[in-house]
């Protein structure tokens, strides 16, 4: 471990010419370490002509930007990326590396990592900063505490005792970004990027349509699990019709507030490939530890039963609705407004009671 490493980095994506919400939520994380420690929180921004989200990033958080600036760089190429990234930290040294949890973030992190060497922690969804102590390696002050979702129903807490960098990458949702403050001040240090030849190339960029349904991006997220397959009294319901409610109240959101509304579910019914969903619920709609996480105005959990697995996925949002015929469930434990009952009733007058028609499906 090197007593010279310090400051708190956060590698910053952008898409379409801004800096990505990840990142922003990133720096808003890096914020929370940084203060612990009594260190400064520096972007990395790697690309062409990025020196205006540099300043961008210093409102949202950020005390300094390093922007390595070159015309090589416009489209992200994973190899050249890693080069750049890992040029810096080999000079500069920071205490602490965080990336977003993301396609591109997981990519890069990992070849950084190899390359120091230096441990990398996977899909966090907590970070803090505590003393460590280990029998058989000693005390260590002001570390890195990464804490992910274990295989159970645990929280894992991971330590990178010996080696610098901490590095991380963070579950997208797992944070909000701070309010930005346009009169911050901070410093950009334009840097250049040493090319070279390599066994690969970008030949063309091809941008994929969106994710639907987005879950990410939703004010309301209505999430359904194995519940609906049964109603109150135990009896076996067509689970379509519970997700025709959830349609009818999320038309009823979309249309009366304005307010854009996506369909989610739980890992469980995903994978039980319930053959009255098909072509209804798939994969893009699981919330959840090993599917998206959200942090929605409204979250609506309808027939879940709230295992931690799932909870870790939503528990940020700001309101939850939950419906359960079972008072015990652990998702009314997270739940701003617990609803007992049958949802073949419940959801009905939920989407009456917003001005959404009698709620027939």
């Amino acid at each position: 471990m090197s007593a010279e490493s310090r400051g708190v980095w956060v590698y910053l994506q952008h898409s379409r010419g801004d800096l990505t919400k990840d990142s922003l939520e990133l720096l808003a994380a890096a914020r929370g370490v940084a203060s612990k420690l009594s260190q400064q929180v520096v972007g990395v921004l790697v690309g062409s002509g990025v020196e205006d989200l540099a300043r961008k990033a210093i409102a949202y958080g950020a005390d300094s930007v390093l922007a390595v600036d070159d015309p090589a760089l416009e489209n992200y190429f994973n190899l050249a990326y890693a080069d750049a990234i890992y040029s810096l930290v080999s000079e500069r040294k920071p205490y602490v590396l965080l990336f977003a949890a993301n396609e591109i973030g997981k990519d890069i992190a990992a070849r950084v990592a190899f390359r120091i060497p230096t441990g990398l922690a996977t899909d966090n969804v907590q970070l803090a900063v505590e003393d460590y102590n280990n029998p058989a390696l000693g005390q260590f002050k002001d570390l890195l505490i990464q804490i992910r979702p274990d295989f159970g129903t645990r929280l894992a807490r991971i330590y990178t005792p010996r080696h610098r960098p901490q590095m991380a990458t963070v579950r997208p949702g797992s944070f909000s970004p701070l309010e930005p403050d346009p009169g911050r001040k901070g410093e950009v240090e334009k840097l250049g990027f040493a090319r070279k030849e390599y066994p690969a190339r970008v030949a063309e960029v091809r941008e994929l349509p969106p994710q639907v349904p987005d879950l990410a991006g939703a004010d309301v997220v209505i999430s359904l699990g194995m519940g609906i397959l049964k109603d109150g009294s135990g009896r076996a319901r067509d689970p379509a019709e519970a997700y025709r409610y959830a349609e009818k109240l999320k038309d009823a959101l979309e249309r009366k507030y304005h307010l854009r509304a996506e369909i989610g579910a739980t890992r469980a019914l995903v994978y039980a490939e319930v053959k009255e969903l098909e072509g209804l619920i798939g994969k893009s709609n699981q919330v959840g530890q090993t599917g998206a996480t959200v942090k929605p105005r409204v979250y609506v959990a309808v027939g879940i039963s709230g295992a931690l697995q799932h909870r870790v996925g939503m528990q940020n949002s700001a309101k939850i609705v939950a419906i359960n015929t079972d008072p015990g469930a652990p998702i009314f434990k997270i739940a701003h407004y617990p609803i007992v009952g049958d949802l073949y009733e419940e959801l009905p007058r939920l989407i009456s009671a917003i001005g959404g028609g009698e709620g027939a499906a």
